[in-house]
């Protein structure tokens, strides 16, 4: 089943629960807090991987834990994409979606783009930054 927003596209599904701090909703990004509780994940950041359910900061959430080399798609939300894009680094530029524009904290490398549209379609990339790399998974 396809979230909205970024959705696996390689790799093995590794599937966890984590108690959730905040509101948190299904194909968002997800990062670890202070306290080792899941929250929205955010540009700059280690990310733990994507929420395959909603949350709030009383329940728990299931997340598909992302590892090196797994790739995700990833609505462009902002920028205007070219294919001198492809193999370079973005951002995120919400819990749901990239800027292909930007490169401060190049979160993605980009691999693939589906060509639909420079500012509406979606890109394919790997996350740079991962929870699991930080040996905190």
């Amino acid at each position: 089943m396809a979230l909205a927003g970024i959705n696996r596209a390689t790799g093995k599904r590794h599937i966890r629960v984590y108690d959730s701090a905040g509101t948190i909703a299904a194909g968002d990004t997800v990062q670890f807090n202070e306290s080792g509780e899941v929250v929205v994940g955010a540009a700059g950041a280690e990310i733990l991987g994507l929420a395959l359910e909603s949350a709030t900061s009383t329940t728990t959430v299931t997340v598909d834990v992302a590892y090196p080399g797994d790739e995700f798609t990833f609505p462009i939300e902002a920028g205007t994409m070219a294919t001198a894009t492809l193999g370079t680094e973005i951002d995120l530029n919400s819990a749901d979606g990239v800027d292909v524009g930007l490169s401060t904290n190049d979160d993605v490398m980009v691999t693939l783009w589906d060509k639909i549209s420079t500012t509406t379609g979606n890109v394919t990339g790997t996350f740079r930054r991962l929870a699991v790399s930080a040996g905190v998974v």
